[in-house]
């Protein structure tokens, strides 16, 4: 029993792990492609964060909605 417990707890961590690296790989990604709609942004004052975990969530602040839908475009046509 105990040996299956620490496989959960060894599976848990593991995924948690992979999320927060893919999580971290979306956010980057994504800065890159606000950075390309818009190059004169101020990316000192712009949030993302992406949460795989809850459907792949992605939330950005600090830009208006025309430069996040044309960075949703470039981050959607790139090859991850």
């Amino acid at each position: 029993m105990l040996n299956n417990q620490e496989e959960t707890q060894l599976a848990s961590a593991l995924t948690h792990d992979i999320n927060d690296a893919l999580n971290r790989r979306i956010e980057e990604r994504f800065r890159a492609a606000l950075f390309l709609a818009d190059p004169e942004l101020n990316m000192d004052s712009v949030v993302v964060v992406s949460n795989v975990e809850n459907d792949n969530e992605l939330t950005v602040d600090g830009v208006d909605d025309e430069i996040i839908d044309k960075a949703m475009a470039i981050f959607e046509s790139q090859p991850e």
